[in-house]
């Protein structure tokens, strides 16, 4: 398998970016800023090196990995040409699922 071409983003995963980034705004809308392109950058990597993160335990049967930025897990999977990102997953959570929704307290 050669290098993705692309990385698609499911909507649970955006759901997963807004939540974080409306929690942290409420405290501090530049910090939001920043931890939100932290985690679009941090993907970014995975055009080069897809296997980056490490195989996730809990989802280890789908091919799931996770890569870490910062206090979050991103989960993601490759599948032919694409990269694909399921969740961000706070780590203080415990193990990730692809079903369960993040709490934004709106």
């Amino acid at each position: 398998m050669g290098e993705p071409d692309k990385i698609l983003w499911t909507e649970r995963a955006s759901a997963d970016i807004e939540a974080i980034f409306r929690y942290i705004a409420r405290r501090d809308p530049k910090a939001a800023g920043r931890i939100g392109r932290g985690i679009y950058d941090r993907v970014q990597i995975l055009f080069e090196n897809p296997d980056a993160g490490s195989l996730l335990d809990e989802l280890r049967d789908g091919g799931w990995r996770k890569l870490i930025y910062r206090r979050w897990k991103i989960i993601y999977t490759v599948r032919d040409n694409a990269v694909i990102v399921g969740r961000v997953w706070p780590a203080a959570m415990g193990e990730a699922d692809l079903t369960t929704p993040l709490e934004s307290d709106d």
